[in-house]
Order: structure tokens, then C-alpha cells, then sequence
């Protein structure tokens, strides 16, 4: 790293690097940076990737001190900035402060998370040039640096995601933070393209306590999926909330379940071997409790369906081959399509399944209906004598989360497609499919 040796002490509109280097100073803990009044350190919280059971980041965190040593939050601290060149020359000298911290400590893998506020973006894109600076000056490649775009609103979002586009091609990431709270949304996804996307404190804790739907955050995790970024859930505190965000396939997580921000990373990651070596055991207790297809017995349900479907072939009758499934308790109705999707006969309901909720009525009806947008119809066509099972997605019949079994078959010189919606009596869970012999894939 090069030396950072101080000269003069810049004015506000000097914000290139040579001239925020001088504020840092050199202590016995590490390096500080004056700026105003207030001290400015940097303490750093690990990123757990769930899946490769190691850290494979670190959050960057601002602690500033006034002249009496009393702390300011980093809110208070941006909030009463004078102008937006203030508010720029804090951002880059806490970004100056923390790299020189991180890469002292000589920590060799792993991408390290910079925050950064959304209105810096919004003169240009002075942050490019900036982080070629940052990286070449200190060592620390591009591709180690993740620019996590604060909460906060930008006046005008469209500038920001325009110079966010600009930067491609690039080798560090973007991550938008708070994921779920005020601006942080599927908006501020669509127009960013971020590579990560974290979700915030909030939706964490709502998780952990069980408030409402459970399945929602597994359900938001899969779109975020979709949209083609990774899922960091911050805040995580307790084992609880950590079982069901590994359930909803969380990438990453980060909080005081790890330990505590530190200055010194390895004083940081000193609780996460303990905690990794315990993780999976949790979860696999936490399945055995509470993964519905434990509570849902795969077993039988393909040959069910099948027995089904060659009930119809066999006889043409519907309500006959709905027989062959009701024995599952989990069954609710069963209906037919041709190869198109195309539903032109009404279901067969279950006895026991009461009628839909009123506020429902206008859905109600499936003699009409065209499935042909679902996976397991897909599935089913795709490969023809198998049992496709998909799950769980939105039941237009009665507003619940369900499975649907689907089984393509040929009657008469024409492809149908058997299917038989499960509603399960546990949480929604994973996508699910199945062979025809029953078991799960």
C-alpha cells in the first residue's frame, strides 16, 4: 500500500484522492480520518455465504466521535452536512478510510462492501474515476469492491440508474441496501441492476417472529432470484431467523448472529467458525420441524395421479378419475386440459373443500380457464408418462399457496393434461418436482 503521508488539509471542492489523503492519520489502532471536528473510524461485519459455509465479505461501517469523544451516528453525521460537495467529500474520505483499514490488515479474499449515498451519483459519474484511484492507489482489485447504494432517495433515481449503466462495463458490484424499506424496492431493482440486493433489518425480524404470511419471504427471495441478482439478508440476530432464511434460499447473510462490527476483521470473525459448524445441524433439526413435505408425504402421490389419469383415458369421466386421488388427504381437485393449456370442463372438488370465499366470486369459475403460463403444465408436456410437480404458487380457485401434480397423456389421437392441485398444511416451501415414482427432486 502506499504511503499515506499528511501534506495539507484539503479544501471541500478537492475531492480527488491525493487530496483526501490527507486526512487520514496513522495510530497505534489503525488509521483515523479527521474531517470538521469529528474523529472518523472504520469497523467491519463479516458476510456469510450460506452455501460455501465461509465469509466472503465484509461491511465497511462508519464510527465517528466529536471533539469530547460522544459519538454521532453516520445519519446525523450526512444529515448535517452544508451542501452536497460536503456530503461527497465525507462519503469519499470514509471509502479512503476504510480501504486503508481493510487491506492493512492484510486480508487477502473476499469482496469488501463500501456504502455510498445515491445523490453523489447524481453530477456525473465522478465515483468511476474515483474507485480506479481508490484501487490502484491501495491494492485492492476492482473486483473485491462492492459499491452498496444506501437507502436514502436520490432526487432524481433516473440519473442514478443512468449513471450506474454508464459504468459497464465493470469489475465491482453494486448492491442496493435496505432492501424493503422506503425507496430500497423492486423500482430501484428494475433501474439499477444491482448485483446484490440486501434485505433490510425489518423484514428480517418480521420473519424471525412469524408475523403473517410465512411463506413471503421465501417468496421474495425467488423473485429477487429471478431478476437475476443475489439476496443478502442483513440484521440476522437469531438462530430463528436464520433457519427460516436459509429455508427461503437467502446467498448471504450478515448481523450479530456472526458477532459484532470491529475494527480488527479477525477480532470481527472470531464467533463464525463456531457458528458455521453449528449451522447445518440447526437446519437440519429445523427441516425435521417444519418442512412441509415432510407433512405432505410425497409418497403416492405420483402413482395416485397417474391411476388417475388412466382412469379418464380409460372411461372419459372426470368425476370417476378424481376417485383415484381423493385417499390423499391433502388432495383438494383435479382438472383437465389440452395440450394448450385450455381447460373446457369445470373441476372436480374434493367433498370436504368448502366453497371459495365470496370476495373470490368473480375467479371462481374454471370451466373456461387457459394454464398453459404454469410450470407444471410445461413440465408435464415436456416429459410426456412423468408426474410433474410444481409449488407452490397462488391458487386462483381458493386464494391458498398450492402444489399441483400434472401428467400429459394421449385419449383419442389428441394430448391431455391431468392435474390435481395439493394444499398443503404447513408453510410454503421450496419448488418441488416429482418422478414418477413418488419421490422428491
Amino acid at each position: 500500500m502506499s504511503a499515506l503521508s499528511p501534506v495539507f488539509m484539503p479544501s471541500v471542492s478537492d475531492v480527488s484522492l491525493s487530496g483526501l489523503l490527507p486526512h487520514l492519520v496513522r495510530g497505534e489502532s489503525g488509521w483515523t480520518a479527521t474531517w470538521r471536528a469529528l474523529t472518523l473510524h472504520s469497523v467491519f461485519q463479516p458476510v456469510l455465504s450460506v452455501t460455501h459455509q465461509c465469509v466472503v465479505g465484509y461491511e465497511a461501517l462508519l464510527r465517528a466521535f466529536d471533539p469530547v469523544g460522544l459519538p454521532v451516528s453516520p445519519e446525523v453525521l450526512f444529515s448535517g452536512t452544508r451542501s452536497a460537495a460536503d456530503a461527497r467529500e465525507l462519503d469519499r474520505i470514509a471509502r479512503c478510510l476504510h480501504v486503508a483499514n481493510f487491506m492493512e490488515q492484510g486480508i487477502s479474499s473476499g469482496w469488501l462492501f463500501l456504502n455510498t449515498r445515491p445523490q453523489v451519483f447524481e453530477t456525473g459519474w465522478p465515483q468511476r474515476t474515483f474507485i480506479d484511484e481508490l484501487s490502484a492507489h491501495f491494492g485492492l482489485p476492482q473486483e473485491r469492491i462492492v459499491i452498496e447504494v444506501l437507502e436514502q432517495p436520490a432526487d432524481d433515481e433516473s440519473a442514478v440508474a443512468s449513471m450506474l449503466a454508464a459504468s459497464q462495463p465493470r469489475d465491482f458490484l453494486i448492491a442496493i441496501d435496505d432492501f424493503g424499506t422506503g425507496f430500497s424496492n423492486f423500482d430501484r431493482v428494475w433501474r439499477f441492476r444491482p448485483d446484490i440486493v440486501k434485505l433490510d433489518r425489518s423484514l428480517v425480524a418480521r420473519a424471525g417472529k412469524r408475523e403473517g404470511d410465512d411463506s413471503m419471504i421465501g417468496h421474495l427471495i425467488a423473485m429477487l432470484h429471478q431478476s437475476g441478482t443475489l439476496v443478502l439478508a442483513e440484521g440476522v440476530e437469531t438462530d430463528e431467523e436464520l433457519m427460516i432464511l436459509m429455508q427461503a434460499d437467502v446467498d448471504f447473510v450478515q448481523g450479530f448472529w456472526l458477532g459484532q462490527p470491529n475494527g480488527s476483521v479477525e477480532a470481527a470473525i472470531a464467533r463464525v467458525p463456531a457458528q458455521i459448524e453449528s449451522m447445518w445441524g440447526k437446519f437440519a433439526e429445523y427441516e425435521r420441524a417444519h418442512a412441509r413435505h415432510k407433512q405432505l408425504g410425497f409418497e403416492g402421490f405420483a402413482e395416485a395421479v397417474m391411476a388417475a389419469a388412466e382412469a379418464y383415458r380409460t372411461t372419459g369421466d372426470l368425476q370417476q378419475a378424481a376417485h383415484n386421488v381423493w385417499h390423499l388427504g391433502e388432495a383438494r381437485r383435479v382438472f383437465i386440459t389440452d395440450e394448450h393449456g385450455q381447460q373446457t370442463q369445470a373441476s372436480v372438488t374434493a367433498a370436504f373443500v368448502p366453497p371459495p370465499p365470496q370476495r373470490l366470486a368473480p375467479i371462481a369459475s374454471s370451466a373456461c380457464s387457459n394454464w398453459s403460463r404454469r410450470a407444471y403444465l410445461k413440465h408435464a408436456l415436456a416429459a410426456r408418462g412423468r408426474v410433474a410437480m410444481m409449488g407452490p404458487h397462488y391458487s386462483l380457485a381458493d386464494g391458498e399457496d398450492c402444489y399441483t401434480a400434472a401428467l400429459a397423456f394421449d385419449r383419442d389421437g389428441k394430448t391431455h393434461v391431468l392435474c390435481v392441485d395439493f394444499v398443503p398444511t404447513m408453510p410454503a416451501g421450496p419448488a418441488i418436482g416429482l418422478r414418477a415414482g413418488g419421490r422428491p427432486r
